[in-house]
């Protein structure tokens, strides 16, 4: 029953991706200074839960439809819905693959419901050898205009997040060799993290990113300018944000598609009337940085 469910599921995502690729059309050129965040996927292949996905689809979807389309996406954690099965990856590739096709380039970290092993088993070719920081999925996305550096704060089995020694040292020196303006992010609030010691020491730090509360949120805590994403589907707002890379300043837009919580309606009528309040209040949000 279970093969069944997963191969009902596969030949979904398939439609789905087919789709999508359709929608989208070929041949847009791609900006270098624009970026996309994604956080909060929670995908999971369970046919019966269909909403995680569709949310994930239609924020591809948004972003292969830019003309220039953004040449980079970033993931910000809690990629999986639960606890990292493989299947839910698997979910994910099919997913993220229209992306591929067209040339744009997605980067991930992970949260406290993803599983370290279980992601590289389905995407091998993003293990770093040797790793960075050992046992830790780190990278730094870079940009004509700025450097985005992501941070593993995955503690496996906990809710909450963190970032080890071997890991703050690694964000010490390359933040040391920054050359450009930099945007720090991981999965859990900075507070989890704690780094806003580093961060603000750096006078090449510009923010502080983060996914895990579901809510577009800015807030300055401990002297860094800190932005929480939407998560792409799961619950809360619904959507992801936009990052427009100028000489002088970056400009991240919020998308706003939905909100509901715990789950969508089950019927329009259904839709609670503050729900769509949020929506209209926060589409569009923005946040400006100065980069100079």
């Amino acid at each position: 029953m279970k093969a069944l469910c997963s191969r009902r599921g596969f030949l979904t995502l398939a439609a789905a991706a087919c789709a999508a690729r359709g929608r989208a059309g070929g041949g847009a050129p791609m900006d270098p200074d624009l970026v996309a965040l994604f956080a909060d996927t929670h995908v999971t292949s369970d046919p019966a839960r269909t909403y995680q996905r569709d949310g994930l689809t239609r924020c591809v979807r948004d972003v292969l439809a830019h003309s220039p389309r953004p040449a980079n996406v970033l993931l910000y954690g809690d990629l999986s819905v639960n606890v990292g099965e493989p299947d839910d990856y698997r979910t994910l590739k099919a997913l993220l693959k229209p992306l591929e096709d067209a040339g744009v380039r997605w980067h991930a970290t992970l949260g406290n419901h993803d599983r370290r092993e279980s992601f590289f088993s389905v995407f091998p070719e993003l293990r770093l050898e040797p790793p960075p920081v050992p046992g830790r999925h780190v990278s730094v996305v870079s940009t004509p205009r700025a450097d985005f550096i992501l941070l593993d704060s995955c503690i496996e089995g906990s809710v909450g997040g963190g970032i080890d020694d071997a890991q703050r040292a690694w964000l010490a020196e390359t933040l040391a060799r920054a050359s450009k303006p930099v945007f720090v992010g991981a999965h859990h609030p900075l507070k989890e993290t704690a780094v806003a010691g580093l961060l603000a020491a750096c006078t090449r730090v510009k923010g502080y990113i983060y996914g895990h509360n579901h809510a577009w949120r800015l807030q300055r805590e401990e002297s860094v300018d800190t932005l929480c994403l939407p998560s792409t589907g799961h619950w809360g707002d619904i959507g992801y944000a936009l990052v427009r890379l100028g000489a002088e300043e970056a400009v991240f837009t919020l998308r706003q598609h939905d909100y509901y919580s715990s789950r969508p309606a089950a019927r329009p009528e259904d839709v609670k009337p503050e729900w769509r309040a949020r929506v209209e209040k926060n589409d569009g949000s923005r946040w400006s940085v100065p980069l100079t």
